[in-house]
């Protein structure tokens, strides 16, 4: 049988099976139907070219989008006597129900057909087009206001006899007034419905038209293969609503909750959505009228409460948007839709206290998802500043591309003189556990705190110093945690004692746990690697990676958690219940390509796989104009031309069955550093970036020449053993040098000279100095 030629929704091919029959076993497409819309093959095309952006949608015209009155409802109709409350089907009713009648158990009278008819005119302003939806409290009608000449929608009862009509709409009615945001379907006018004796008994509300394109709409188009549905569109449209809701949710001294949401009550407009259908908005809290929610959308803990809340609102979020990315393409490089998906699953908790502290806080860390999947993909946004991590001034893993200290060569044997010239291996510089706590981002304070302001004043604190709790003021979470990170830069047992205690207070002091639980967890990640760092415990690097990822859980949209991650996942292992170490560095340095430690990361990861060409690669990709950009050309000068760790990637021009260290770079390689290496030197008028002394010039000139020594002298093709000098020479193999190396040994002589006559601080130093150029330089026959 042939395959599939078609693909997922999500974008992926098929890969079902064509039957006898011509169609597909898996996605049910005939194999010449045209399928879905066919996607770019650059991951860079994929979605919108901007973050946040969406797609202009046009509503379709006022006369297209009318609807038959006579249809069936799409809800369950119900008496409208409040004291009846029954619902018309069995044993009350049997077969289809009628749309208007009477209640068989009370007699009540009640009509679910629409109240107005087209040609009508409200107010003598409005004249009514004709109906095209309902929800579950409400007909929607268009209309044309006959004073501006524009299309409105006018919205009235569902029933209009029912009891409590007049204060539903009146409920509505001010809630649209009381709400003004641009995410927000806006309110124009309230025409009043009155009964013949003059009492109110309903009325209706008149909004802004803002089409028909609801997200259920655009699930249906995307399903029928009309318009393709991306996971970035998915991520914008979450945004967008969560903007609404956090206006509700905090206006001022009332907080509102929507209620209801589901694609079919948010809608594409323009570039932009609508949330409509206020009429299930309620204040927190507020028991009359009843709240209307919708069964496949409603938070588990609201079948006993009844109470929608600010967690049921945004775990109804999480079932919209894990709705839509059913449909959506997700096809990302990397960690992919990881992000995103954590979200949703932390929107979808089913303790509302574990859920986001608040419709902000989940649209930041959505956000933030969204951010990393573009990166993913291949596309630059600007860099924004993290609501809950500062940078670290500090850069993890910097000793890769940094030049070597003097004890770099006092620290070696004495030299013999007749031993090949085998230089020191690359040392990869992966950072041990005490440098990941003490060079990791800090959380930001929490500012509910009652002592934060204390941490902002300058002349308040002293940062290295222990605080203590002001008897008269409530205690502190942030003072706790201040003095958590001044006992752990000092880094003795008795210190990393006395954090776990600063630990165990700031635990136990009562406050809002959901936003700052994952503050806490953080510290103990803290502790556990300056633990590690004493006993050289890996339990205790898995500890603080268990810690790391509560964290990640909490703040999926964070990239510090991640960073934090690969180390971790560096130094013990990838754990195979998550994301790689290699993944989580590249969402991290995809994101802000002047990241230097994750680029360091990725770095490492290749040299380790053999890969010196990757490790340059990636480096050559950190963001000039940094110090970090600084520290990645040195690291790729120094991994240009290294003897690298074990044997790993052949030199360029080995051949099959060469004897010759793989781990050594070609000599030419080499030259290109040595060339590229006047760049790095002294400080140019105008230069965005520091540069290398002299001094340290001058000691990566020699580790740089020393390498290409190593690699001239295997090279070189001399009787008895090689492998890389494995032979020792004796005076006449010292005077038969090939021209090349002669000229290098006393090129490292001088350079070694000039190191001595800066290094003299003792006669034990500058004597070693002397040696290593006296066991380098040519052999001469006087």
């Amino acid at each position: 049988m042939r395959g599939c030629p078609h693909r997922r929704f999500d974008g992926t091919p098929c890969a079902g099976a064509v039957l006898p029959t011509g169609w597909c076993a898996v996605c049910g497409r005939a194999e010449r139907h045209p399928g879905l819309p066919a996607l770019p093959a650059d991951p860079r095309d994929l979605g919108p070219s901007e973050l946040l952006a969406l797609p202009e949608r046009t509503a379709r015209p006022a006369g297209a989008r009318l609807i038959r009155p006579e249809a069936p409802l799409a809800i369950r109709m119900g008496c409208s006597a409040a004291g009846c409350g029954i619902t018309f089907a069995p044993p009350y009713t049997a077969g289809p129900v009628p749309l208007k009648g009477h209640c068989p158990a009370c007699g009540t009278r009640y009509s679910y057909e629409p109240e107005l008819a087209a040609g009508d005119l409200l107010r003598d302003q409005y004249r009514i087009m004709g109906p095209i939806a309902h929800g579950g409290q409400g007909w929607v009608y268009l209309a044309e206001d006959t004073h501006l000449g524009e299309v409105v929608a006018v919205k009235g009862l569902l029933n209009r006899y029912e009891d409590d009509g007049a204060r539903l709409a009146d409920v509505e009615r001010r809630n649209l007034v009381a709400i003004r945001h641009p995410r927000i379907v806006q309110i124009r006018d309230f025409v009043a419905r009155r009964a013949d004796s003059g009492e109110t008994t309903g009325g209706h509300i008149v909004m802004d038209d803002v089409g028909d394109g609801t997200l259920a709409k655009v699930v249906e188009e995307t399903r029928r293969g009309e318009s393709v549905l991306d996971i970035e569109h998915v991520a914008a449209y979450g945004c967008q609503i969560l903007e609404a809701l956090a206006h509700l949710h905090a206006g001022g001294e009332r907080t509102f909750v929507y209620g209801d949401m589901k694609p079919s009550n948010v809608v594409h407009h323009g570039t932009g959505v609508k949330v409509i259908d206020l009429g299930g908005m309620r204040e927190e809290g507020q028991s009359r009228p009843p709240a209307h929610v919708t069964p496949e959308y409603m938070a588990p803990e609201i079948a006993f409460s009844g109470l929608p809340t600010v967690a049921h609102d945004l775990y109804t979020v999480g079932v919209t948007l894990r709705e839509l990315a059913d449909w959506a393409v997700t096809v990302v490089p990397g960690l992919g839709t990881d992000s995103f998906r954590r979200v949703v699953e932390r929107a979808l908790r089913e303790d509302p206290g574990r859920r986001f502290a608040d419709a902000r806080e989940m649209a930041n860390q959505l956000r933030g998802a969204l951010r990393e999947i573009r990166a993913l993909r291949g596309k630059s946004d600007p860099p924004e500043p993290s609501d809950y991590f500062r940078p670290s001034p500090q850069l993890l893993g910097a000793r890769l591309g940094t030049v070597p200290g003097i004890e770099h060569w006092l620290c070696r044997p004495r030299p013999d003189r007749y031993a090949p010239p085998v230089a020191p291996a690359l040392d990869l510089g992966a950072p041990t556990p005490a440098e990941i706590a003490g060079c990791l981002p800090v959380p930001r304070r929490y500012p509910g705190d009652p002592q934060t302001a204390r941490f902002e004043v300058s002349s308040g604190y002293d940062p290295g110093q222990l605080l203590a709790q002001e008897d008269e003021k409530p205690r502190s979470v942030e003072i706790c945690l201040h003095n958590v990170r001044v006992l752990l830069s000092r880094n003795t047992r008795e210190d990393l004692e006395l954090a776990q205690t600063e630990l165990d207070t700031a635990d136990s002091i009562p406050g809002p746990s959901a936003v700052r639980r994952w503050r806490l967890e953080w510290h103990r990640a803290l502790l556990a690697l300056r633990s590690a760092g004493l006993d050289d415990s890996p339990q205790q690097v898995a500890g603080a990676r268990a810690h790391f990822m509560r964290v990640h859980l909490e703040l999926p949209g964070e990239y510090a958690p991640k960073l934090a991650l690969a180390y971790c996942g560096e130094r013990l292992g990838d754990d195979t219940a998550g994301p790689t170490a290699r993944e989580l560095y590249e969402a991290v340095f995809a994101r802000n390509p002047a990241h230097g430690g994750a680029a360091l990361g990725l770095a490492r990861l290749a040299l380790r796989a053999g890969d010196r060409r990757a490790a340059l690669d990636v480096l050559g990709r950190v963001g000039p104009g940094t110090l970090d950009h600084t520290v990645a050309r040195i690291a790729a000068l120094r991994i240009r031309a290294a003897r690298l760790p074990g044997d790993v990637d052949p030199p360029p021009d080995s051949v099959r069955g060469d004897p010759r260290p793989a781990s050594l770079a070609a000599p030419a390689e080499v030259d290109a550093a040595l060339a590229e290496l006047p760049h790095l030197v002294g400080r140019r008028p105008g230069a965005a970036e520091p540069s290398l002394s002299e001094d340290e010039a001058l000691r990566l000139s020699i580790e740089l020449h020393e390498w290409k020594l190593d690699a001239l002298h295997s090279l070189d093709d001399r009787p008895g053993p090689r492998g890389g000098g494995a032979g020792r020479l004796d005076a006449r193999g010292l005077r038969r040098l090939s021209t090349a190396e002669r000229a290098l040994r006393a090129r490292l002589e001088s350079l070694y000279r000039q190191l001595a006559a800066r290094h003299h601080e003792s006669p034990a130093a500058h004597e070693h100095l002397v040696d290593l150029l006296h066991a380098v330089r040519p052999q001469t026959l006087f």
